[in-house]
């Protein structure tokens, strides 16, 4: 099953999404409910979960991965896909 964001889908999958989502009390919904049933609806549709475990290591990012996905320091690569992991805030000298 081939799993589609939003922007991907044609008229009539994003209208069967709708329609999965109009089935909860819509009018009742905040923004981060509605983002959450859209999170399981895409959830349901995964084909395969990988699950890396991740540490810091002196300065250094540690990637850990199940066996066929290769890591190297903060990169991530699997099938045709390359995923980089980027710092949010620096690390600095002044950290305790």
């Amino acid at each position: 099953m081939e799993v589609k964001t939003i922007d991907e889908m044609t008229e009539q999958e994003f209208e069967a999404l709708l329609d999965k989502i109009g089935e909860a009390e819509f009018d009742k919904l905040t923004l981060p409910s509605f983002m959450d049933m859209l999170w399981a609806l895409q959830a349901e549709r995964t084909e395969e979960v990988i699950e890396l475990t991740v540490q810091l290591v002196g300065d250094n990012l540690q990637i850990n991965a199940p066996e066929g996905v290769l890591t190297r320091g903060n990169e991530v690569m699997f099938d045709n896909k390359r995923i980089i992991v980027k710092w949010a805030n620096p690390i600095t000298e002044s950290m305790p």
